[in-house]
């Protein structure tokens, strides 16, 4: 998985099941979600199942790549935090 990746949700479901959304600007990140999955599973002491990861990507023009900018343009480009006004 490259540095470009950033968790930017975690939502937790009924029965201890959680959904993570990961934002990326390379669509190559895309083949690490199943490792990452038992990862988190094996960390958080759940099964495999329990675990969903959602790789999205996004263009690198679409984001500020500066330091602490891109994790929240990853955010806001995926709809999880609304824009700043």
């Amino acid at each position: 998985m490259s540095a470009r990746a950033r968790i930017v949700d975690i939502v937790f479901r009924q029965e201890r099941a959680y959904d993570i959304t990961v934002g990326t600007t390379l669509a190559e990140d895309r083949l690490c979600a199943p490792q990452l999955e038992n990862a988190i599973a094996t960390v958080m002491g759940l099964l495999l199942d329990q675990v969903s990861v959602d790789m999205q990507v996004v263009t690198q023009e679409e984001v500020d790549l500066n330091f602490g900018a891109y994790e929240r343009a990853l955010a806001e480009k995926l709809g999880v935090i609304p824009p700043l006004q």
